[in-house]
């Protein structure tokens, strides 16, 4: 898997979301992330996991292992499509940490009886699919992020499929509405368990009723201008640390 280049700086257009798309339909397999839907909700759960995953570990995932990476046509291409997913990543993880009432997730729309339709299952899957790279972790949450969480699971998990069949679409429809704001309740949660990322004064108004658990630092303290750990490839100061 081919790594490095510039960081993109500057947000991702619609072009850059169609190539993303071009990519993975051009080098899909039966293990691969398929749609930039799906993409963006693995992206959403890698930055907001309770454990911090490397590009190293999680870039080869989006093609289902290294063993099933693209054998790719040149290595402009490579480097263009890991550029641009690198950028989504950085994109949710600033609005996220910065602005997360303005998180939005690139859910698929279509339209049915001339209205349109928003599709959450393929984002949801996506979701669930960064979540197991740190399944382990995501174990023995407090009710109300297992609440936000089971709004997720809803609709990425072929395991309740059939309830989902089975709900009236008024219900689903309501539900579907929930997955932003649980998304945003969730990376604000484990947030507050790492705590030396988070803005100063992020925490200092506790959410009522929410058990909130001491931060253990396990590795060592980030000095300003050295890497990010996430590895986006800015200095730590720009990026997680930013104030």
């Amino acid at each position: 898997m081919l790594e490095g280049g510039p960081i993109l700086d500057t947000p991702i257009t619609e072009e850059d979301l169609d190539f993303i798309d071009a990519m993975l339909e051009k080098y899909v397999n039966d293990e691969a992330i398929f749609t930039v839907s799906e993409l963006d909700g693995f992206l959403t759960a890698i930055v907001s996991s309770p454990d911090m995953i490397m590009p190293s570990e999680w870039l080869p995932e989006i093609w289902g292992g290294e063993e099933k990476s693209p054998e790719w046509e040149s290595d402009e291409e490579a480097m263009r499509f890991i550029r641009l997913v690198m950028g989504m990543l950085n994109d949710n993880a600033t609005t996220l940490v910065e602005r997360p009432a303005d998180f939005q997730a690139l859910f698929l729309m279509d339209v049915e009886d001339d209205k349109p339709v928003k599709i959450v299952t393929l984002w949801c899957c996506g979701y669930m699919r960064g979540m197991s790279m740190r399944w382990q972790s995501w174990q023995d949450l407090p009710p109300a992020v297992e609440e936000n969480l089971g709004r997720i699971v809803l609709f990425g998990s072929v395991a309740v499929a059939d309830v989902l069949e089975q709900l009236p679409l008024e219900i689903i429809d309501e539900e579907s509405e929930k997955i932003e704001p649980a998304v945003r309740a969730i990376h604000g949660y484990w947030l507050a368990q790492r705590a030396h990322l988070a803005p100063p004064g992020h925490f200092d108004t506790p959410v009522p009723g929410e058990k909130v658990v001491p931060f253990v630092r396990s590795q060592p303290k980030i000095g300003p201008n050295q890497p990010c750990p996430c590895g986006s490839g800015k200095k730590y100061k720009k990026c997680c640390g930013a104030p």
